[in-house]
C-alpha cells in the first residue's frame, strides 16, 4: 500500500508539472477582432472595463552591477467609457533609480464594420507628473470609445533589486494575468505575499541555463479574477489587495555581499550603520539650528511641540516618502526641503540635541499596504515618523504634514503597525488613532421673497484628522478646494475665505445664494430647514455582504446648525418633533432638534461616533441608524402668513 501511495503521489506531481509546462507564459496575445465585439464582461456583467490580459515580468541579470529589466504588457477592454475614467489614461510610475527604455500604445476601434487602429510609440508624447511623491509618465489615451480595446507595453531598467512587487487586483475584473520573475542562482529570493491570499491557477518554477549562467525562473498565472470590493469607510480599498512581493534574502558579488536581516533587531543594526539613517542622526550638522528661546523652554512636551512647529515652518516636504535620507543633514538644513526621512529624521536629531528621548518609527503608509511584522524586511516600509517618550508616555509626530499636531497625524500614517528603532533594537509596535475629529457646519440665512432665493453665510470649522485632510487638499490646490463648495452644495458661492487657525483648526467661510432651496406656493413657503446641509451624509447603503471592517480612521463629532430669519408676517406651520438616539455604551449618539427663538428658526443635527473603527458585523446597525439620520435631516417645514 505504501508503494502504491508513493506512486500515486509521484503521478500527481508529474501531472502537475506537465500541466504547468503546457501553459505558455509570456505569450502575448495577438489582436483578435472578437475582443472588439464583446459587449460585457463574463466575470462581472456591469463592469465598465476589464483586463483581458496582463503580463508583468522582472529579469535580474548580472551586468557589472545587477541590471533589473521590468516588462509590462496589458490589453484592456472598455465597455462604458463614462464609468471607466481611471482606465482612460496610461500611467507608468517611475522611481528615482528607474529609466523608461521603451513604450508602445495601440487603440483598436470597430467603426462601420472596419477595424481602426491608432498607434503611439514616442516617449515625448508622455507627460511627467508627480503623484504622491512618485514620478509618473502619463498619457490621455486618444480615440477611446465604448467598445475600444487598448494594448500597451513598456520597459523599465534599474539597479533596484528590491522593488519587484506586483498588485494582483484592480477595480475592474481580470480575464488573465501573469507574473514572471527570473534571477541568477547566485541570488536568493523568498515570496512574501500580502493582503488577500489568491492562489495562482498556473504555478511553475525551474532552473534554466541562459547567457550569463544559471537562472531561477518563476511563473504564476491567474484567471477570472473579480474586481476589488468598492466599499466606503475603509482606509484604502487597495490596502487589502493581493500582492506578490519577492524579497531578496541573499546575494554576493565580487565586491559586495548581502544577507536579509533575520529580525527587526538586525534591521535596526543595519540602519544605524547606514550613513543615510544612523549616520544622519549622529551628524553634528544641526549645531545652532534651533533658536535659543526654544532651547530654553523648561517643560519637555512644550519644548518638543515648539521644535516640531519650527521644523514644519522652516522645512518643506517634497511629497516623496522614504525611510532613508536623500541627502546629508547639512544639505537639508541648507536647502530646507527633502523627503519624509530627511524631514522627520531632522526632527529626531533636533529633539535629541536638547536631551529628549526621540526615535524613528518606521511604517508602511496606508496606500502601501499592511505591514507584515513577521517579515523583517525594509522593502515593506516606506515612511518614517517620530516617536517621543516623556515619563513613559509615547507621543507621535509627522512634520511632513503642516496641519498635523502631536498625536494628530495624517490619514496615511494610521496603518496599525510600525517598527520602533530604539536603543539599537527594532520592536514592532501597534498604534491607533484615539483622537476625536470634529466638524461644525453653520449657516445663517435670510429668505428673499422678492427674488425667491435664500442668501446667507456658511462656516465650516474642522479639527483633528478632518483639519489635516482639508488643509492638505487646500494646500495642494487652493482654487480647486474653494470651488469645491459650489459643486458639493450645488449653490452659488462667493467671497470664500479659508485659513489654518493658530490652534490647528481649519476654517472656511463664504457667502452663498440659491433659488433652489425653497418653493413658494401661493402664500406658503416650503423648505428643508437644513438647506444644503441635508446632503453629504455618510452613505450606509451597501447591498453586498460587507468584506472589511468599518473604518472612520478617527472617532468623530459632527454638528450642523442652521439659523433662518423668519420673514415678517410669516410663522412656521408645524415643527418636526425632536429626535434622539443612543446605542448601548453610547458608541453612537444622534440628536435632531428644531425650535424658534426670537423670530429665528434654529435647527441642529448632531452625530457622535465614539471609536475609529468597528467590526464589519456592525454594518447593519450603522445602516439602520443612518436611515433615521437621513429621514430626520430630510424633513421639510412650511411657513405660512399670519
Amino acid at each position: 500500500m505504501k508503494i502504491i501511495k508513493k506512486l500515486n503521489l509521484l503521478y500527481i506531481f508529474i501531472t502537475a508539472i506537465c500541466f504547468a509546462q503546457e501553459h505558455k507564459f509570456l505569450n502575448y496575445p495577438k489582436f483578435d477582432e472578437a475582443d472588439l465585439k464583446k459587449t460585457q464582461s463574463a466575470i462581472e456583467k456591469d463592469a465598465p472595463a476589464e483586463i483581458l490580459y496582463n503580463s508583468m515580468s522582472y529579469s535580474v541579470a548580472p551586468s557589472g552591477w545587477y541590471l533589473v529589466t521590468k516588462k509590462f504588457f496589458s490589453k484592456v477592454k472598455i465597455y462604458n467609457k463614462k464609468n471607466a475614467e481611471g482606465w482612460l489614461n496610461i500611467q507608468i510610475p517611475i522611481t528615482d533609480d528607474e529609466s523608461l527604455a521603451e513604450f508602445q500604445l495601440t487603440v483598436y476601434n470597430l467603426q462601420n464594420g472596419k477595424v481602426e487602429k491608432t498607434l503611439i510609440n514616442k516617449r515625448d508624447q508622455l507627460k511627467e507628473n508627480l503623484v504622491k511623491g512618485l514620478k509618473v509618465f502619463k498619457l490621455a489615451i486618444p480615440n477611446i470609445l465604448d467598445g475600444s480595446v487598448i494594448e500597451y507595453s513598456y520597459k523599465l531598467e534599474s539597479n533596484n533589486l528590491f522593488n519587484l512587487a506586483y498588485d494582483l487586483q484592480y477595480d475592474i475584473p481580470i480575464v488573465y494575468q501573469e507574473y514572471n520573475f527570473e534571477h541568477p542562482v547566485s541570488m536568493s529570493y523568498s515570496f512574501n505575499s500580502t493582503g488577500n491570499i489568491i492562489k495562482p491557477k498556473y504555478n511553475f518554477s525551474t532552473t534554466e541555463q541562459q547567457t550569463g549562467g544559471s537562472f531561477q525562473v518563476y511563473n504564476f498565472g491567474y484567471e477570472n479574477m473579480m474586481s476589488i470590493p468598492k466599499e466606503l469607510f475603509v482606509k484604502d480599498n487597495y490596502r487589502y489587495i493581493a500582492r506578490i512581493r519577492p524579497e531578496l534574502t541573499k546575494y554576493t558579488t565580487k565586491y559586495f555581499s548581502y544577507n536579509i536581516a533575520e529580525s527587526w533587531n538586525k534591521v535596526s543594526e543595519n540602519l544605524n550603520n547606514s550613513d543615510l539613517f544612523g549616520g544622519y542622526l549622529k551628524s553634528n550638522g544641526i549645531r545652532d539650528a534651533l533658536p535659543e528661546n526654544i532651547k530654553n523652554i523648561y517643560n519637555p512636551l512644550e519644548k518638543a511641540n515648539k521644535i516640531f512647529d519650527f521644523v514644519k515652518n522652516n522645512y518643506k516636504w517634497n511629497k516623496k516618502d522614504g525611510i532613508f535620507a536623500s541627502q546629508n543633514l547639512r544639505q537639508v538644513i541648507k536647502l530646507k526641503s527633502g523627503n519624509s526621512a530627511d524631514i522627520n529624521l531632522l526632527l529626531i536629531a533636533l529633539l535629541r540635541d536638547v536631551g529628549l528621548d526621540a526615535n524613528p518609527l518606521l511604517i508602511s503608509t496606508v496606500d502601501n499596504g499592511i505591514l507584515n511584522i513577521f517579515s523583517a524586511n525594509l522593502s515593506n516600509l516606506n515612511h518614517v515618523i517620530v516617536s517621543l517618550k516623556i515619563n513613559d508616555q509615547m507621543y507621535f509626530y509627522d512634520a511632513t504634514s503642516f496641519a498635523s499636531k502631536v498625536n494628530i497625524l495624517p490619514l496615511k500614517d494610521w496603518n496599525d503597525f510600525g517598527i520602533l528603532i530604539e536603543d539599537g533594537k527594532g520592536t514592532d509596535l501597534s498604534f491607533s488613532n484615539t483622537n476625536i475629529s470634529k466638524k461644525d457646519l453653520i449657516i445663517k440665512a435670510n429668505l428673499n421673497l422678492e427674488k425667491s432665493e435664500i442668501t446667507g453665510t456658511f462656516t465650516q470649522k474642522e479639527s483633528g484628522l478632518y483639519a489635516i485632510e482639508s488643509y492638505d487638499e487646500f494646500d495642494t490646490n487652493k482654487d480647486k478646494y474653494n470651488e469645491s463648495f459650489k459643486t458639493k452644495f450645488n449653490t452659488n458661492i462667493k467671497d470664500v475665505e479659508t485659513k489654518l487657525l493658530e490652534d490647528g483648526d481649519f476654517e472656511s467661510k463664504l457667502n452663498f445664494s440659491s433659488a433652489n432651496l425653497m418653493d413658494v406656493v401661493g402664500s406658503k413657503i416650503i423648505l428643508n430647514p437644513l438647506l444644503f446641509l441635508n446632503v453629504g451624509n455618510e452613505n450606509f447603503d451597501q447591498k453586498e455582504e460587507r468584506k472589511n471592517q468599518i473604518d472612520f480612521i478617527s472617532a468623530f463629532s459632527r454638528e450642523k446648525r442652521v439659523e433662518i430669519d423668519i420673514p415678517n408676517g410669516y410663522k412656521v406651520a408645524d415643527l418636526p418633533k425632536p429626535k434622539k438616539i443612543s446605542t448601548d455604551g453610547k458608541e453612537i449618539l444622534f440628536s435632531y432638534n428644531i425650535e424658534i427663538i426670537n423670530d429665528k428658526l434654529i435647527v441642529t443635527s448632531k452625530v457622535n461616533v465614539a471609536s475609529q473603527n468597528y467590526p464589519k458585523e456592525y454594518y447593519e446597525l450603522f445602516k439602520q441608524i443612518w436611515k433615521i439620520i437621513s429621514d430626520s435631516e430630510n424633513q421639510v417645514i412650511s411657513l405660512i402668513k399670519n
